[in-house]
């Protein structure tokens, strides 16, 4: 999805991509009918030929779009299963910190509510339009040195150290899975020949020859349906911004999770 939808609501979305579709085809059939007249519909066959081309066009484009589409809803819910994990990965760390000493231990639970808070200020940022962040977790960085300075002294401890350690790495892993994700999607020139598809289709439409009334009707609907499968696609393009977007209620429970340590 183009970076320019990314500050886009669903609604938002749905009124420029079916709205927009629409009104540009009424537009395009009142503006092409005089021509279409004059150039094209000078036998009686021209619109059988037209239907002909506009029926095989359909097919290939139509092909397209439900690639696409199968795309986009796969890598949503990819997202959307990698955010579910991420989660379970904060409650599993969380308790695993239980078997620090403390000071350590409270330490490490602040650091990991600090990381809920970062993730949530990363990957679902208040403007949409924010650049993507591409480095590394200061919060997880911190937690890493401290945990890989720690000494065990008990089999309990060491128990609890291999864990968190498994842990930390798991979660750095889902970070990048996360940030990928943003950075993914269709690339612009496949977007290109989406839209350029779209224009030749409703360009195809406009040169119909039938009565007026009967020419709005079909080329709305058409271009209607059009361009909710557009949207659809554009709407999940991106899981975090703009459109359709991945829930953070699951990494928002951590992060509004109270500091508990077990003496």
């Amino acid at each position: 999805m183009y970076d320019v939808l990314k500050g886009f609501s669903t609604a938002q979305m749905a009124v420029l991509f079916c709205g927009g579709f629409a009104v540009a085809t009424a537009i395009g059939i009142f503006a092409c009918r005089p021509y279409s007249r004059r150039w094209i519909h000078g036998r009686r066959n021209a619109n059988d030929m037209i239907g002909f081309s506009l029926q095989s066009f359909a097919a290939l484009y139509g092909i397209l779009l439900g690639l696409l589409a199968v795309e986009a809803y796969q890598d949503f819910s990819a997202a959307k299963d990698a955010v579910s994990k991420k989660a379970l990965t904060f409650a599993t760390l969380y308790h695993d910190l239980n078997g620090f000493p403390m000071p350590l231990r409270e330490e490490l639970q602040q650091d990991l509510h600090d990381y809920a808070v970062e993730a949530v200020e990363t990957h679902w940022p208040k403007d949409p339009n924010t650049p993507t962040v591409t480095g590394s977790s200061p919060t997880l960085r911190r937690m890493m040195g401290k945990v890989l300075k720690f000494e065990p002294r008990t089999k309990s401890e060491e128990v609890a150290y291999t864990e968190t350690f498994r842990q930390l790495n798991v979660m750095i892993e889902q970070r990048r899975l996360l940030l990928a994700a943003e950075s993914a999607g269709i690339p612009g020139p496949l977007w290109s020949i989406v839209y350029l598809g779209a224009f030749l289709y409703l360009l195809l439409m406009c040169l119909f020859d039938m009565e007026r009334h009967v020419h709005l009707l079909l080329g709305v609907t058409t271009s209607l349906f059009l361009g909710a499968v557009v949207f659809l696609i554009a709407a999940l393009d991106n899981p975090f911004r703009g459109g359709v977007t991945v829930d953070p209620e699951p990494i928002i429970q951590m992060r509004d999770r109270p500091i508990r340590t077990v003496e």
